[in-house]
């Protein structure tokens, strides 16, 4: 069960006109608000004020599900409101929180999605749980999982991602998405401490593309809203990974072995959507 508190509630919407950073979407959906994964190098808890939180908690400390969030969806379908959207799901909170195991809001808005089809669909997630529905996410036009896979050394991981899922449980989330006939990329994004070569490879068979992003082009501030991050990782000994500029020699590593049109970088990387739409 969750390790948040839990704050059911009854949303008056579910598609959210989105621009800046996401600005090649029309529309973000989130089935929940609020985040149980407690990432430290979150930008959304500098976002988040904690008084307009519930009950004024912290950030990761509570997590909300729009109950009627399936319910909200068809409607907007059956108006014809998803034809010419352009969704990423989610921008906020992880689609795949560990509460959808037991709410399947998430699983509900994949299923109107494969009745009446967006015109493109990203699933953004860190959670391998987002396997469960790969005959449901098969049936989805014009669709790609994302999966955030920053790092391929676990220490780093462990310190940085506490409570989110193994690198080693994404790979193997992928591999089942991709053998059901899902299209998939990994969102390096913040891209953390890493060998970037063995990265490309772990990742080179079960996904069609990367995107890299780093902590002062991602957090949407230069870096301001990353610093506890940025700190963790000087503690750590990783240092010259907390500096500007730190991800491009990544980079080049990651097309030298992928090939360069496999790799994006940064706002126009998770922008590009001409790859989604086509189906």
């Amino acid at each position: 069960m969750s390790r948040a508190r839990i704050f059911v509630r009854e949303a008056r919407s579910i598609l959210t006109p989105t621009g800046g950073y996401l600005s090649g979407f029309s529309h973000t959906l989130q089935a929940y608000s609020g985040c149980e994964f407690s990432c430290r190098y979150c930008y959304v808890r500098e976002m988040m004020p904690q008084r307009t939180s519930p009950e004024r908690l912290p950030w990761s400390a509570w997590i909300a599900p729009k109950k009627n969030a399936p319910e909200l969806l068809a409607r907007v379908a059956e108006r014809g409101g998803l034809d010419d959207a352009r969704i990423f799901c989610s921008s906020v909170s992880d689609p795949y929180t560990p509460l959808e195991r037991h709410m399947g809001l998430t699983r509900g808005c994949l299923e109107v999605m494969a009745r009446r089809p967006p015109l493109a669909l990203v699933v953004q997630t860190r959670s391998p749980f987002v396997a469960r529905d790969a005959d449901l996410l098969a049936r989805i036009p014009r669709l790609v999982v994302s999966m955030t896979v920053a790092t391929d050394d676990e220490a780093v991981r462990r310190a940085l991602e506490p409570n989110a899922p193994s690198t080693a449980l994404r790979l193997g989330a992928l591999q089942r998405l991709q053998q059901a006939g899902v299209r998939t990329q990994a969102a390096l994004a913040p891209l953390l401490p890493c060998d970037p070569e063995r990265l490309a490879r772990l990742l080179d068979p079960w996904v069609q593309r990367v995107v890299v992003d780093d902590f002062f082009r991602g957090d949407g501030a230069g870096g301001r809203r990353s610093r506890v991050a940025l700190e963790q990782l000087r503690v750590l000994g990783h240092g010259d990974w907390a500096e500007p500029g730190y991800a491009d020699a990544a980079v080049e590593t990651l097309r030298r072995v992928l090939g360069a049109e496999r790799v994006l970088v940064s706002q126009s990387g998770f922008n590009e959507l001409d790859w989604v739409a086509a189906g």
